[in-house]
């Protein structure tokens, strides 16, 4: 009787492909959870609104040099400053093979995408694009690339289950027959792509059902693609979602230090600003130890729905919010020259 005992030598090199100025929309979180929930959470780390209307979504499926299979869609409507655009996979109906979105995630999105084939349907193995349109000429062969997830051609197959964790590794196998060794064989693995024989290896894989979050010190998206036996090093950009495949509490706002005015230590600050209690229903208090000067609320849309009256750097305020209708709203806090962003649910 044959088994196969394997061994690993892993070299691991860390480096990226973007540069940090927050001057441009990059991808924010990549939702990959089950069925059709999935998703692109695109961020404008600018002090700007910007009309998303030069931006397009492309898909590269499985590997591909084209979009052809993948699908390619224009975003839509406007993107405030700071603030995120979800665009999800809008199939409302199942079919035998292919799950409808769960309408709860399309409830929070402000974009559904079109039919199959589209960049919503990703299953962990796909490169996603983010281009912008800078003539206005609708040829994605003018678009400038602002933001890459994975890798453009990378080779990835259709039953491979997405990209890894590492850059480059042996692996070896040992070939046994009864107790003793017959044989052994070797194969080389980069860009994160397993050949035939070694699909055994997914609990290296990241990017399958498992939803990601750009790391806070990201400030720019990747602007030059990488091609074929260049790295695509999963844990250098991105962190996992914690809670569980289908968690989404992280959507519709990313915390960057874009935002922060500076390179401070993004859990400390996070950690430090309460707010309580949320969900809430007719007020809700915020306490922040550096002091609060104003309070802005917006709704998902963008559009300014209260503003508090100059606080002097007051440490902790309850405000009446009973004006509110009942929905999802970004609250965000000025401390000097910080602004911190919240979710904040009123029901």
């Amino acid at each position: 009787m044959r088994r196969i005992i394997i061994m690993v030598a892993m070299g691991i090199a860390a480096g990226t492909l973007f540069a940090q100025d927050c001057s441009e929309l990059f991808i924010s979180e990549y939702l990959e959870g089950s069925g059709n929930n999935k998703g692109l959470e695109i961020y404008n780390p600018t002090d700007g609104v910007i009309n998303l209307g030069s931006y397009w979504v492309a898909r590269y499926s499985n590997g591909s040099n084209t979009y052809t299979d993948g699908g390619i869609t224009q975003l839509e409507g406007f993107i405030q400053p700071y603030g995120t655009h979800l665009i999800v996979n809008g199939q409302t109906t199942s079919t035998e093979a292919s799950p409808a979105s769960d309408p709860n995630l399309r409830a929070i999105a402000q974009q559904p995408d079109h039919d199959y084939p589209a960049p919503t349907y990703m299953n962990g193995n796909d490169a996603i694009a983010l281009f912008k349109d800078t003539g206005g000429s609708g040829d994605i062969n003018d678009f400038v690339l602002v933001d890459l997830f994975g890798i453009i051609g990378g080779g990835m197959p259709s039953n491979a289950e997405g990209w890894a964790s590492i850059t480059e590794h042996w692996v070896y196998r040992n070939i046994y027959e009864d107790g003793e060794i017959v044989g052994q064989d070797s194969t080389y693995i980069t860009n994160y792509i397993i050949p035939d024989g070694y699909y055994f290896l997914r609990w290296w894989l990241w990017s399958a059902n498992h939803s990601l979050v750009r790391k806070p010190n990201i400030k720019k998206g990747v602007t030059a693609d990488r091609m074929p036996n260049v790295e695509f090093n999963v844990t250098i950009e991105w962190d996992t979602v914690p809670g569980g495949v289908d968690k989404w509490d992280s959507l519709n706002a990313h915390y960057c230090v874009c935002e922060f005015g500076t390179d401070i230590e993004t859990s400390e600050v996070i950690c430090s600003f309460s707010l309580y209690p949320n969900p809430t229903g007719s007020f809700v208090n915020i306490s922040y130890e550096e002091g609060i000067d104003r309070v802005t609320i917006h709704d998902m849309s963008g559009k300014l729905v209260y503003r508090s009256e100059d606080l002097k750097g007051v440490r902790q305020e309850e405000f009446t919010i009973d004006q509110l209708s009942d929905g999802m709203y970004m609250l965000r806090i000025r401390s000097g020259e910080r602004i911190l962003s919240r979710k904040l649910i009123k029901n």
